[in-house]
């Protein structure tokens, strides 16, 4: 019951339960410590599909009013099936709510169905996965075809084909084999670990030993951390 009260209904609030968890998430980078310490703005920002996707947009739009503000931070949208936008009609005052300049909505608002096909009404809509692939520095998705296909392909890219191609959309392949293991021997031998096989039991003592031989291989000294 994460979008909806049931199977393919949604919260009548689903826009501002989304932007609020968006801005959340980087109120969580800045100041909670996670690891031990806050993250701060050297961080790459992965916002997958359109419920975290205005993340790149509030960046911006903080930076633009304040440049000291995530100056080093760089951000890139995940999209794993770009039929599901994020599209939400257009309505008065949304700027207001969401903390940005009215020129950030209109830059992400659209005229088009606010369910996804050709012969469902058009009306004018805010669209969440816009505003990830017009103010990230770079989109990804699950796969190199379908990259290509969303940024020239309007059935798979979804009126969104052209943002796509100007985030250079890049397919990382989907999915992990079940000999991608520690505890796989032929694994360990191809991607020479030198540690060779280990268990949770005994993670702590191959991280050590993994560790050691990359300072030694890359010529680092001894230190902290």
């Amino acid at each position: 019951k994460l979008y909806g009260p049931e199977w393919g209904k949604d919260f009548a609030d689903n826009q501002t339960r989304f932007a609020y968890f968006c801005k959340a998430a980087l109120l969580a980078i800045k100041d909670l410590p996670l690891g031990g310490y806050p993250y701060g703005d050297r961080v790459m920002v992965v916002s997958n599909d359109w419920h975290s996707a205005l993340v790149p947009m509030f960046i911006h739009a903080q930076r633009s009013a304040d440049p000291s503000l995530w100056n080093s931070t760089k951000s890139a949208l995940l999209c794993h099936n770009a039929v599901f936008q994020g599209r939400f009609e257009v309505e008065e005052g949304l700027a207001e709510v969401l903390g940005v300049p009215q020129e950030y909505v209109d830059s992400i608002s659209f005229r088009m169905p606010l369910k996804v096909g050709k012969y469902n009404k058009k009306v004018m809509c805010v669209n969440s996965m816009a505003a990830g692939l017009r103010y990230s520095d770079r989109a990804i998705t699950v796969s190199p075809s379908y990259a290509r296909e969303c940024a020239v392909d309007p059935e798979k890219g979804v009126e969104l084909e052209e943002l796509f191609a100007l985030r250079r959309c890049t397919g990382v392949l989907n999915g992990v084999k079940e000999g991608v293991s520690p505890s796989n021997k032929s694994f360990v031998q191809k991607t020479k670990m030198v540690c060779g096989t280990y268990t949770p039991e005994t993670a702590s003592a191959a991280k050590a030993e993994l560790k050691a031989a990359y300072r030694q291989g890359n010529g680092f000294s001894g230190f902290k951390g």
